[in-house]
């Protein structure tokens, strides 16, 4: 069988270009598919491929390995995650995402740096080394993360560790880790790699934030799509902020005990 990696799809202007995996993950997100059975047929479909397929038969052969499959209404992620508030949801979010990553996470917000006190999200730690949070978050998904954020949280670092060298605070940081919803602007990438800030956005080289979340199943509760905003928001009002913190709760003020039952059933084939 021809790899994935060889393999050229005709486009529908008759144009030629290399088989994206990613792509195809990403439509076959959009169909409302469990976790599982979205991995399923990705397998089922790269089994098909060859080399000069157009993507007309690739639709067609998700059509058909979908078959009777069921499906779940399912916002896309991008958006799910242009839905949560910055503060505190996102910044909660980011916490829980590190968490699942292997970090203990502390909610640690003031430091006292050497020239001025400075507001970080949260300290992370893993294999005896400190990590201080930093999250960036869009409402809208597309619009990139600018410069202006990784220099400042370079200024951020330099100054809490000159802090921590005069003794006036504790945490001997060993990098920034940022997080954004969305990709950084190029300036800010390069410059992010140039100084050493740990960048986790969306589809990022060494594992984006969607990557995370569908490895880890840490769904943020905004992706349910049968939730009206104003349920979303009472979700997020009673601190639920992923899929799993829903399925832990029996009960949410001011949502009634049959419409729960119903969310966290959709929750759950979510991660299913």
């Amino acid at each position: 069988m021809t790899r994935v990696t060889e393999i050229n799809v005709v486009k529908w202007d008759g144009s030629t270009q290399p088989y994206n995996r990613k792509k195809i993950r990403g439509n076959l997100d959009k169909y409302g598919l469990s976790e599982t059975d979205v991995n399923q047929v990705l397998i089922d479909v790269e089994e098909n491929l060859y080399d000069g397929i157009s993507t007309k038969e690739i639709f067609s052969l998700i059509e058909d390995k979908i078959g009777s499959r069921p499906r779940i209404i399912k916002r896309d992620l991008r958006s799910a995650l242009g839905e949560m508030g910055s503060k505190p949801d996102f910044e909660v979010f980011v916490q829980k995402i590190l968490e699942k990553m292997g970090y203990s996470v502390r909610d640690e917000r003031d430091i006292i740096g050497h020239c001025v006190e400075h507001e970080i999200d949260g300290v992370a730690e893993k294999n005896g080394k400190l990590f201080y949070i930093e999250s960036k978050h869009h409402s809208k998904p597309h619009v990139k993360t600018p410069f202006i954020h990784t220099l400042a949280a370079k200024a951020k670092l330099d100054d809490i560790r000159q802090g921590f060298l005069k003794g006036k605070n504790d945490l001997d940081f060993e990098r920034v880790i940022l997080i954004c919803n969305t990709r950084l602007t190029s300036h800010a990438n390069r410059y992010a790699k140039c100084v050493g800030i740990q960048h986790i956005g969306w589809n990022t080289p060494d594992g984006g934030i969607e990557k995370i979340i569908r490895e880890t199943k840490t769904y943020p509760v905004t992706i349910l799509g049968s939730a009206s905003k104003v349920e979303k928001k009472k979700l997020l009002s009673a601190n639920i902020v992923t899929l799993d913190d829903l399925l832990e709760l029996s009960h949410v003020s001011r949502i009634s005990s049959k419409r729960m039952k119903e969310l966290k059933s959709e929750a759950s084939r979510i991660m299913a």
